[in-house]
């Protein structure tokens, strides 16, 4: 089911995540790696929500994820990794539908990528040295830099971890 464009860009300040993956690539004529993933992960009891904002973006792919071994609940993940579809389908959707949350800032960062991208400067390492500065910015508003709680509804009940885990 399609839901309003306004109902998924408030989905996507809360739970997406824009990222600039640059990885060491043996084959690769540089050496590394550069892709663009914009990613929205939630627990696997959420799957028809996921399901619905796929359908109203037009694009990504949906996969399933299991976290048993941290003892957590299994979860799936809307993930768009092509660049047709993040130029074509993502970026209009967030020009009609714009974020207001603090995940707008990460987004136009993202919106820098893709340039370096459509111009085809990845494939330089002047190009990856733009990426990896642009990647540091968007970090500033990453959760992982930022001190915050555990979320426990993750947690399968009755599995919680020891410290010695």
């Amino acid at each position: 089911m399609k839901l309003p464009g306004e109902y998924v860009a408030g989905f996507i300040d809360g739970e997406g995540c824009f990222t600039i993956v640059i990885a060491k690539h043996k084959t690769k004529k540089l050496g590394v790696d550069a892709r663009l993933h914009f990613e929205i992960e939630v627990r696997s009891d959420d799957l028809p929500i996921i399901q619905d904002i796929q359908e109203t973006l037009g694009c990504g792919r949906i996969y399933h994820l299991s976290y048993e071994r941290y003892g957590w609940n299994p979860h799936v993940e809307l993930k768009v990794s092509s660049f047709r579809e993040i130029t074509e389908r993502l970026i209009p959707f967030l020009t009609n539908y714009p974020l207001k949350a603090k995940k707008r800032f990460s987004y136009e960062y993202f919106l820098q990528a893709v340039e370096v991208f459509r111009r085809k400067e990845h494939l330089t390492l002047e190009g990856i040295k733009k990426l990896r500065n642009i990647r540091e910015k968007m970090n500033q508003y990453s959760k992982k830099y930022q001190a915050s709680a555990r979320v426990r509804e993750n947690r399968v009940p009755g599995r919680e971890r020891s410290m010695s885990q």
